[in-house]
């Protein structure tokens, strides 16, 4: 198992300079770290390819969609801007020895209409994520689609859905992205949905219920450890936590009270509670 964290876990704005935290993420025990590639235009891929050289590193990449770049969009302007996007955050990966590209990767984080209004998106969005997958799998990269709660997508909720989703765009490199936080939303078992994923699970996230720390709210951790034993899950358990509130990162996730101190201290609580509990 290698455990990662997601640099935004520390930031309270999306611009921040997060290559900052690389080598905190190294010090506090991390054997890796997730970089959010919200711009991969201004992304310095040199900078961060050396930062995880000095600091004997590995990581994954994360980024998602907007109304203005949309794989699922029947705008074509729009679909091209979205499938752009992800062909450049793909090649940054590969750049940077990722394997995994996960997060919303399917539609715009926040987009709302029923499946029914939303058929013919969905199908321009798989038949999209076929043809990105054969791009990703000539750079050695998995894109991981992340499951989220039904306050966040319309599209993609449980592992069910997931597994669905997957065999309609029929592609080995297109795999799916657990979030211990949305799946405590959704799922009826945190274990019979893991146990069901099975080898379509390729990334881990972890998250309290409340988006805190692992450990310190009502997610059954030793069922989550359970149900990855039993698929012989042995990649990326990657901690992303916000718990800051008053800030733009905290008002665009709805943290609205102090969930704890800081990113930092998260970070730090956090890899010593998923160590112990895969030890």
């Amino acid at each position: 198992m290698k455990f990662g964290i997601h640099l935004s876990t520390y930031t309270k704005t999306w611009a921040e300079d997060v290559f900052q935290y690389v080598s905190r993420s190294k010090q506090l025990g991390y054997d890796g770290v997730e970089f959010p590639l919200m711009d991969p235009d201004s992304f310095d891929v040199d900078k961060a390819k050396r930062l995880l050289k000095e600091n004997q590193l590995e990581c994954t990449c994360g980024t998602g969609l907007n109304p203005n770049r949309d794989i699922s969009s029947l705008d074509k302007e729009i679909e091209e801007n979205g499938i752009n996007h992800l062909k450049k955050c793909i090649d940054i990966c590969n750049t940077l020895e990722s394997d995994c590209l996960g997060g919303v990767l399917f539609a715009p984080w926040g987009q709302f209409m029923t499946r029914e209004e939303g058929k013919e998106n969905i199908e321009m969005s798989l038949n999209n994520l076929h043809k990105l997958g054969e791009y990703a799998k000539d750079r050695g990269v998995v894109l991981a689609l992340e499951m989220l709660n039904r306050y966040e997508s319309y599209f993609l909720n449980t592992v069910e859905d997931g597994k669905a989703y997957l065999k309609r765009i029929n592609h080995p490199n297109i795999k799916l992205h657990y979030d211990t936080f949305h799946a405590n939303i959704e799922e009826r078992s945190i274990k019979e949905a893991i146990v069901n994923g099975n080898n379509d699970i390729y990334h881990v996230h972890a998250c309290e219920n409340n988006r805190g720390v692992p450990g310190s709210g009502s997610i059954n951790w030793n069922e989550l450890k359970e149900a990855l034993d039993t698929i012989d899950y042995d990649r990326w358990i990657t901690l992303e936590n916000f718990v800051m509130p008053n800030c733009e990162v905290g008002n665009d996730l709805y943290i609205w009270r102090s969930i704890d101190e800081s990113g930092d201290k998260v970070a730090k609580e956090g890899i010593e509670f998923l160590r112990n509990l895969f030890k």
